[in-house]
């Protein structure tokens, strides 16, 4: 007995619908691989670039770390460690010296400029976190720093340095005492040289962490 004709037409479009629904997700799976690539390859992009970013605010940081750590930083807490020397030795020796006469010739804070922009404009979030605050340990150590020698320097140029040319007299008193605000400013400046060298040595180290964040 033969089957209906309309279920022979239910079967025929049932498959017929089997290799078009097949064909709809191979397309669509297709368009989901080419998305998804199209994807992969931004995202890529975007870390190469941000790797990038991150690279050129270490090797700012960096070379403003050097001053600090390799050339000003140490050149100021050796001629300071000299005059102190030399200061002490007089003194020593029962004479009455004219002071210590230390002063930085232009800016009279560490720098802190690739700093405070990196802060200003955000990169600094490229940072990672532990080194983000070392960092921001070092630089809150050398903002003290500058503040030790404005202290110094804002005491020298009332005590010590308009009277340089007067001789020893402008500085000691009649009985051979040394003048108390010249002892102030003299231990100023031994507190400055002793904040001076620790710093010069914490940027040393903070040089090597961003040396070894940049190579990871």
């Amino acid at each position: 007995m033969s089957e209906p004709a309309s279920s022979i037409s239910q079967d025929s479009k049932r498959g017929g619908f089997g290799p078009l629904l097949s064909k709809i997700a191979l397309e669509l799976f297709i368009v989901f691989v080419g998305v998804s690539a199209a994807f992969a390859v931004e995202n890529y992009r975007d870390a190469r670039a941000q790797d990038g970013r991150r690279e050129a605010v270490y090797r700012a940081l960096d070379r403003e770390l050097k001053q600090m750590a390799e050339t000003h930083g140490p050149m100021m807490h050796r001629r300071i460690t000299e005059q102190l020397d030399a200061w002490d030795k007089a003194v020593a020796r029962g004479e009455k010296p004219i002071p210590p006469a230390f002063r930085i010739p232009d800016a009279e804070r560490p720098p802190t400029g690739v700093w405070n922009a990196a802060i200003a404009t955000g990169t600094i979030e490229l940072v990672e976190p532990e080194l983000m605050f070392e960092l921001a340990r070092f630089y809150t150590r050398a903002e003290t720093v500058g503040d030790l020698y404005q202290r110094y320097s804002a005491a020298a140029q009332v005590d010590v340095w308009p009277y340089l040319k007067d001789g020893p007299s402008a500085f000691w008193e009649p009985d051979g005492q040394l003048k108390h605000e010249i002892a102030a400013d003299i231990q100023r400046l031994r507190d400055f040289r002793d904040w001076q060298g620790r710093l010069s040595e914490e940027a040393r180290l903070v040089r090597k962490r961003l040396a070894q964040a940049s190579n990871d």
